[in-house]
């Protein structure tokens, strides 16, 4: 029973220094690798911030836009086997994956995509944790169906998952569900 206590309050105060760091004023710290060793860069808080938002903005963007500049998606993803998504139509695993069955899915049965973040609920919630950050927002999609032009709108959450690597923001994963239902 004690040592249950003692690896609970260690993991309370693993878990408090990282929130601590999350939530400084002042700064962000990031130690990148260079040739000559490692550099220790500061970034104000602000400006990580605006570097995630830029992220989701880049993200909305490659479903609006991915089919015409395939670049948003291969700028936007890290490339590697353990990124994910999870949405309504599944759970894509692996870059190549989520290409193949998010996205072209998406290009094939909608056209006019508009995908934006929606600040008028509640404003994205971002936490740091080292390399990670963490985004929390709403968003609204208006398309039209290119099967019979019928325009469609759905509104929703999302969460994504970013890592930082030699200096750079990259999506490793996202989840998105519709709004919450409100009779219950």
């Amino acid at each position: 029973m004690k040592n249950i206590i003692k690896t609970t309050i260690a993991s309370i105060a693993i878990g408090a220094s990282s929130m601590a760091f999350a939530n400084e004023a002042d700064s962000v710290n990031h130690v990148q690798p260079s040739a000559s060793g490692s550099v220790t860069h500061s970034y104000s808080r602000d400006s990580e911030r605006k570097r995630v938002l830029d992220m989701v903005q880049m993200y909305t963007r490659s479903v609006n836009e991915g089919d015409v500049h395939p670049e948003l998606i291969e700028n936007l993803w890290e490339h590697s086997s353990d990124v994910s998504d999870i949405n309504i139509r599944g759970h894509q695993k692996g870059f190549e994956d989520i290409k193949q069955n998010f996205y072209a899915p998406i290009f094939a049965a909608l056209k006019d995509r508009n995908l934006r973040m929606v600040t008028d609920q509640r404003q994205p919630s971002i936490y740091f944790f080292d390399n990670t950050a963490v985004v929390e927002f709403y968003w609204r999609l208006d398309a039209v169906t290119k099967k019979d032009n019928k325009a469609i709108s759905a509104e929703g959450r999302e969460t994504h998952v970013l890592r930082k690597k030699e200096g750079e923001w990259k999506l490793v994963h996202l989840h998105y569900s519709g709004m919450p239902i409100k009779q219950f």
